[in-house]
């Protein structure tokens, strides 16, 4: 079809919804173009030809069928980052440079959908111990869900990694960073788990502080989105949220972002704060997983004149949940969800105390509490998913650890039941 017709991702769109299983588009204009249908990639493989190829086609498909055929490569299994760094004097003449796979660090990496099989933008980053930080130019992508190997030059320049599921109002989840050494192996998951919020991570990959109080002041800013091991910076038109501080009861303080800083009281209160987030706009296209979080934590604090900074006790729940990489379970009887939490810089949790789940199919209009039960210091629940093939299954959570800090939290849709 001619490009103008439309926009060449509403195209593609369009095209798959009518049963195509690729685009060739033209335009008037003479010369060769280069098809654009999204950061991350459009509906259908997409290619672009000149305008005399098209009429050429064009005349052809006039009198009867035509067949083409193509051969490309989609999606790589191997991605390769390298660096070659010259330590000594760099003079006129090429460089020829043999690189061996047993001679880099090698990674066998998994990534999770969030509940989309999608293109999830992919973004390297190399450091030299000088201060020298390097961003690859392209933006290149990764499928999801799927595994891929990655090799990294050895010695001591250091990597990371960043992922966004959707380009550019998505989030970015942040890979530490590290350097490797030769035949080094490593593995890594991505996007795995009940994504919500999570402490934020130094470029070690170590928790940092995510609330404080500092004399009469509290002040909270998590990471909005985590896995297992990464936390996300947040997307500047796909995720939005609040924020409400309440001291016995009492609202002291809100903010229409899912972060803030509040006034509060010198003696020593039971604090309640309330989050809610959620994705919206095109990224959540992607992201039809963890659609909507809010969460509830429960902390004592008090003026202390001899602190400078005083961590506050918040907990972030963690789920152990049979997944697989579109965040879907088995439609079975007693599946087992593992609970726990992790705390931040400023606070190590103490044993959970309590813990209790519940599940619901409607978004939350109504709850089944499932059977929760401990043992050796291990909490889990065990939820019925039979005969819910095909729905959507949200979890609300309320966990208490032994130094008296609380989390409830409710995920929207936080998997199907395939």
């Amino acid at each position: 079809m001619k490009a103008a017709d439309a926009a060449l991702h509403e195209v593609a769109q369009n095209a798959r919804a009518a049963g195509a299983t690729a685009v060739l588009a033209h335009r008037a204009a003479p010369g060769r173009w280069t098809a654009f249908t999204g950061y991350a990639g459009g509906a259908l493989p997409t290619l672009t030809i000149e305008t005399a190829e098209a009429k050429a086609l064009l005349a052809g498909l006039a009198t009867g069928r035509v067949t083409l055929s193509w051969k490309a490569e989609s999606q790589s299994p191997y991605v390769y980052s390298l660096a070659l760094p010259e330590t000594g004097e760099v003079t006129g003449g090429g460089r020829t440079h043999r690189v061996r796979d047993r001679d880099l660090g090698r990674t066998e990496s998994t990534y999770h959908s969030m509940g989309v099989a999608a293109d999830f933008i992919d973004m390297a980053g190399a450091y030299r111990p000088i201060g020298t930080a390097v961003y690859f130019g392209g933006i290149e992508t990764v499928a999801v869900p799927g595994t891929r190997t990655e090799y990294h030059s050895a010695g001591d320049t250091a990597w990371d990694q960043l992922l966004s599921s959707s380009f550019p109002w998505g989030e970015f989840m942040v890979g530490e960073q590290r350097t490797y050494t030769k035949g080094q192996q490593n593995k890594a998951t991505w996007y795995d788990g009940i994504t919500g919020p999570v402490a934020p991570r130094d470029t070690a990959g170590k928790e940092t502080l995510a609330a404080e109080r500092q004399g009469d002041l509290i002040g909270f800013a998590p990471a909005l989105w985590g896995d297992s091991g990464h936390a996300a910076q947040p997307g500047s038109f796909g995720d939005i949220g609040s924020l409400v501080l309440e001291r016995g009861g009492e609202v002291v303080g809100e903010s229409w972002y899912p972060f803030g800083v509040f006034e509060v009281p010198a003696e020593e209160g039971r604090y309640e704060l309330t989050q809610s987030i959620e994705k919206i706009g095109p990224p959540a296209r992607v992201w039809q997983r963890s659609t909507a979080v809010r969460t509830t934590w429960g902390f004592s604090s008090k003026r202390d004149a001899a602190a400078y900074s005083q961590g506050l006790g918040i907990l972030f729940p963690r789920y152990a949940v049979p997944l697989d990489g579109m965040k879907t379970v088995a439609a079975a009887d007693g599946q087992s969800i593992g609970l726990g939490v992790t705390g931040h810089a400023g606070y190590a949790p103490g044993a959970l105390k309590s813990a209790e789940l519940s599940y619901s199919y409607d978004g939350g209009e109504s709850w089944t509490r499932a059977k929760v039960s401990e043992r050796g210091g291990r909490w889990s629940a065990v939820v019925d998913h039979a005969g819910a093939s095909g729905k959507p299954v949200s979890l609300k959570v309320e966990l208490t650890d032994a130094k008296g800090a609380t989390v409830t939290q409710t995920v929207v849709r936080a998997y199907d039941v395939r």
